[in-house]
Formats: structure tokens, sequence, C-alpha cells
């Protein structure tokens, strides 16, 4: 189960990534206005690069899903009703379709490819919503299935609340910036693209902002919780990775392959916040009391 559970999630981050570069090639029309066929046909006949980047998404996404729903069965048999893993097996089913339905409705109502409209932000927006949430119910899933059940419930403070929160934030400011990038890039020039542009400073700044949220609730949860140092310094090690690779794709200009690697070092950071969420959510093991001496006067 372990494995499996592990396996489904790094194909789901296979997809993404995938997703991302059907954006950044500009392929999201590759299947025209279709779905789920492409362009009228099951299998497409002729194919252009574009129409194999985008059908190669719709057969990876499809497959994905069926590990999900693989998933949620081997929970249900596995594990009794109310266990943690069976759970989030099954909000990863929910949210696995949810995001099919999103990535259905970009592509019928066209916000693919060199669309340039508040719409299609709008639509991107909602969809990377879900794709976080998406990941932190199978990194529910997978965390659990190697560490046993949820202890107890302690409630998430209000600092680690909002820096969840504010990771989505951040995650979708640099989702309209690479859209800017993307249709810049393709040629397109209206003032929708010119505005996005000039909102790229937005995604470094709230970057920034959540790096400091990230550190003050870190700091006192450190203090708290022994057993959430090690999820702790993931979480610190991979920030600081995504740094060094924001600021890179700054440098030169975001090439494709930069985007790629910093959308999969944000997913990473994203579940390593999830993971500590998680270690913060369970009751933490009290230490037996050491029995103190007896003083006895003489």
């Amino acid at each position: 189960m372990q494995v499996f559970a592990t396996f489904t999630l790094a194909a789901v981050l296979g997809v993404i990534l995938w997703g991302a570069y059907v954006r950044a090639s500009g392929s999201g029309a590759g299947c025209g206005a279709h779905w789920p066929v492409c362009n009228g046909t099951v299998v497409p006949r002729a194919p252009s690069t574009q129409t194999l980047i985008e059908y190669t998404h719709r057969l990876t996404s499809g497959l994905s899903l069926l590990l999900v729903v693989a998933l949620f069965f081997f929970a249900v048999r596995v594990h009794p009703r109310g266990h943690t893993v069976r759970r989030a097996a099954g909000a990863s089913l929910v949210l696995m379709l949810v995001e099919a339905a999103l990535g259905a409705g970009l592509v019928l109502l066209e916000l693919v490819a060199l669309d340039a409209s508040v719409r299609r932000a709008v639509a991107m927006s909602l969809h990377l919503t879900n794709t976080f949430v998406l990941l932190a119910a199978l990194g529910t899933c997978v965390w659990h299935t190697w560490v046993g059940p949820l202890r107890g419930r302690v409630r998430l403070s209000a600092g680690l609340l909002g820096a969840l929160a504010g990771f989505v934030v951040v995650g979708i400011s640099g989702a309209i910036a690479a859209l800017g990038d993307t249709l810049a890039q393709l040629g397109v020039k209206n003032t929708f693209v010119e505005l996005l542009i000039a909102l790229r400073i937005s995604h470094p700044v709230l970057a920034v902002a959540e790096c400091l949220a990230l550190l003050a609730v870190g700091a006192q949860l450190w203090s708290q919780r022994r057993d959430a140092r090690r999820p702790l310094n993931w979480l610190a090690g991979l920030f600081a990775l995504q740094l060094v690779v924001g600021v890179s794709n700054v440098a030169l200009a975001a090439p494709v392959w930069l985007q790629l690697v910093h959308l999969l070092v944000a997913d990473c950071v994203w579940l390593a916040l999830v993971v500590v969420a998680r270690v913060a959510m369970t009751a933490a093991e009290t230490e037996p009391a050491v029995p103190q001496p007896s003083m006895r006067l003489a």
C-alpha cells in the first residue's frame, strides 16, 4: 500500500508537470475544442507536434485517474471506515474528478493556447487551487500509509493555516506570471498581457512574505514539537532551493525547462508543508514523568 500510494503521487506530479509544459509550449489547443476526443477522433491521425503534446497529457491524465481509483479501492479494502488513509484516498478521488472537469472546461471554452483573457486567468487560478488541494490529499494519504493513522487531533494554529493559504496565493501569482511570460513569448500583445507582465513583481514579493511567515511558524513549532523538526528541515531546505530556482528563472528570462523545475520544487515545498501540518495536527506523545526522590526530614 505504501509503495503504490507513493507511486500514484509521483505519477500525478508527472502529469502536473506535463500539463505545465502543454501551457508553456502553447499546445493547449492541440486537440482543438474537443474533449475527451482529440480533433474529433479517439486516436488522432498524422498529428502535429502540438497535438502529440496535448494528446499525451490527456492519456497520462486518464492513467493517473485510474491509479487514484485503484488507490481508493486499495484503501477501502485494507483500512477500516474512518481511517485517515481511507478518507484521504476518497478525497483524492473526488478532487481528481474535479481536476479532470476543470481541465476539460479549459479546452471546451478554448481558454488555452493564444487566449489572453481574464476568464483564462481565473480558470487557471481555480485549476491550480484544486491541484494544490489534490496534492495535499494525496500527500496525506502517502504520509499516513507510512506513519499510521492520525493519533488524536490537534487544531492547527492560525499561523500555520495562514501559511498554507498564503502558499496557495503565491502559487496562483506564479501561475499568472508564467501565463504572461508564455503569451508574450508566443507573440500575443494586448492590454491584458501587458497587465500580467506588470504583475510579475507580485510573485517574488509574495514569496518573500510567505518565507517570513514560514520562518515564524516554523520557529514556534520547532520549540514545541521535536517530532516536527525533521519535516521542518525538509521544508526549509526545499524552500531555500525554490528561492534559488526562482531567482534563476528571472535572470534567465524563464526558459520552459526552468519553469518546470520551478513548478516541481514548488509542489515539493507544498507537500513538505502539508506533512508539517499533519504532524502538527497529530497529538504529541507525552513522555512518562520521571519519579522524583522523596525528601524526608531526619
